[in-house]
């Protein structure tokens, strides 16, 4: 009788093991600790706080043949003038106005890459609030855009 119980305890201690390393695994992976399986997390994570920000990008294509496209919403309830679009300091745009809800596409050369290589840049929005003619510059609170490279 007595080593039932120690199969038993030895059994529900495996059990307990087994749970907490599956846990932790995926903590890891959603914190980006192992890069093949936090990598795509975090750029859903990224294109989901762009396409919702006040200035939002709602789309981007960083290509390898360095023609890269940045699609950007005003989601303000104002139109305003976006002085600078800097990304990964290239400025892309001087003086467009956007009013509310409308987007504009913008295109240049913001970095060179390779085809399905990982990219992360700073993202700094310089603009007029039409309504109030008060300037605001627009970072993202620190959340960088990433992706991954076209073709």
């Amino acid at each position: 009788m007595n080593l039932f119980k120690k199969a038993q305890t030895a059994t529900e201690y495996l059990i307990i093991l087994a749970v907490v390393i599956i846990i932790s695994l995926i903590v890891i992976g959603v914190l980006g600790g192992i890069p093949i399986i936090g990598k795509g997390a975090a750029n859903r994570a990224s294109a989901a706080y762009w396409k919702t920000s006040d200035i939002a990008i709602s789309d981007i294509a960083i290509s390898a043949l360095g023609t890269d496209t940045i699609i950007v919403k005003n989601n303000l309830k104002n139109s305003i003038t976006i002085n600078d679009l800097t990304i990964n300091s290239v400025d892309l745009a001087s003086g467009e106005t956007l009013n509310s809800g409308a987007t504009r596409t913008y295109t240049g050369s913001v970095a060179a890459c390779t085809a399905g290589q990982s990219f992360s840049y700073t993202v700094s929005i310089a603009y007029i609030d039409s309504a109030t003619s008060a300037s605001y510059t627009f970072t993202g609170d620190g959340t960088k855009l990433e992706g991954t490279c076209a073709n």
